[in-house]
């Protein structure tokens, strides 16, 4: 029963110190480079193998071979840049470009465009996205083609583009469309990026430490102990890989937002500032523009809906025709009607008519 207390209080000094250590990316990383043997790296696949946690590494091996150093320098290399990224000084012209290439910047677009040619816009995205090796995260087109000038059709594409080739991706936007509307927004996740990499050094490294207890021990109760706090370590790998996963994703692919809108007149877009005169000229095509259009769409409607207008004129005309007839006879059969007889009650002679 001591010796159990005795493993349980040394697992707990173990974690508090690993713990105080990671408050520090600097230090995870120093203490992460004291010995090979406990360097054990998050890779770009970010899996676990389940024997271990054992994470490959590669993503500084492009510094290391550019460089040239030795191993200690090595693995100063990413530390040096990482603290450049997240204090902002640039002690040198090259410690400043290696601050910038390490920062990660997730870039996120949203774009309200209009279009007279809904099929060939969609089509010259759908043909961009993949030259630009980027990929269609989701896309949703509702309604059919516009009667008269009224649109209905309605598309919304999610893409996800290359952040190196984003921008050439937004510029096809602005040339095959009219954007009414664009908004871009940047969030720099490096101070996370780093401290999630801290954490996971220090979990492997507390990960080791209770391995090597674990092939001392022979007791039941301590090694289920140490299996207890092994299999929450892993726990706490597995999620802290993911999450670096969705950080590289997202700083790797920028994700544009297009709502595009199929119109009939496309909305205009001043650069400058319009007079009096300019307003006016707008003023006046548009009401002719609205005259014009309403025309035609009364002309259109008429002949559309034509075959009802003569359903109902008939109707009509038979409703009229059958009113004016009753209508005339019944004026003929009282002009017809005999004339009331008026009967004397014994009323004086001057009351009674002529001749009686």
């Amino acid at each position: 029963m001591k010796r159990r207390k005795k493993l349980s209080v040394a697992v707990v000094m173990i974690a508090l110190v690993l713990v105080m250590t990671a408050c520090s990316a600097k230090s995870a990383y120093d203490m992460s480079t004291t010995s090979s043997s406990e360097k054990a790296d998050y890779g770009t696949s970010g899996e676990y193998d389940g024997n271990g946690a054992q994470y490959t590494d590669t993503k500084y091996e492009g510094v290391r071979e550019g460089a040239g150093e030795t191993n200690t320098e090595e693995a100063k290399a990413p530390q040096s840049s990482s603290d450049s990224a997240l204090t902002g000084t640039n002690s040198s012209s090259t410690g400043n470009t290696a601050a910038q290439s390490n920062e990660k910047i997730i870039r996120t677009f949203y774009m309200d465009v209009e279009t007279q040619e809904f099929d060939t816009l969609i089509t010259k995205l759908n043909s961009e996205i993949n030259r630009l090796g980027g990929y269609v995260e989701s896309s949703e087109i509702s309604g059919r083609s516009y009667s008269y000038s009224y649109a209905t059709r309605y598309g919304e594409i999610v893409a996800r583009i290359p952040s190196a080739k984003v921008d050439g991706f937004v510029n096809t936007v602005d040339k095959n469309a009219n954007v009414v509307n664009k908004q871009e927004s940047t969030e720099n996740v490096s101070l996370q990026y780093i401290e999630t990499e801290g954490r996971i050094e220090t979990l492997k490294i507390e990960q080791e430490r209770l391995y090597a207890l674990l092939e001392k021990e022979d007791t039941l109760d301590d090694i289920l102990v140490l299996e207890n706090r092994l299999s929450e370590i892993r726990y706490e790998l597995q999620n802290y890989g993911s999450q670096l996963r969705y950080y590289d994703n997202k700083v790797a692919y920028s994700t544009v937002t297009l709502s595009i809108q199929e119109v009939a007149k496309l909305t205009p877009v001043s650069e400058q500032k319009e007079t009096v005169g300019t307003r006016i000229q707008n003023g006046l095509s548009e009401t002719l523009y609205n005259l014009s259009e309403g025309f035609q769409n009364f002309f259109v409607w008429f002949v559309v809906n034509l075959p009802y207008l003569l359903i109902w004129g008939v109707i009509i005309a038979v409703i009229v025709i059958i009113a004016r007839s009753r209508i005339k006879k019944y004026k003929a059969k009282r002009s017809t009607a005999p004339a009331p007889i008026i009967v004397n009650n014994g009323q004086s002679g001057s009351d009674t008519p002529d001749g009686q």
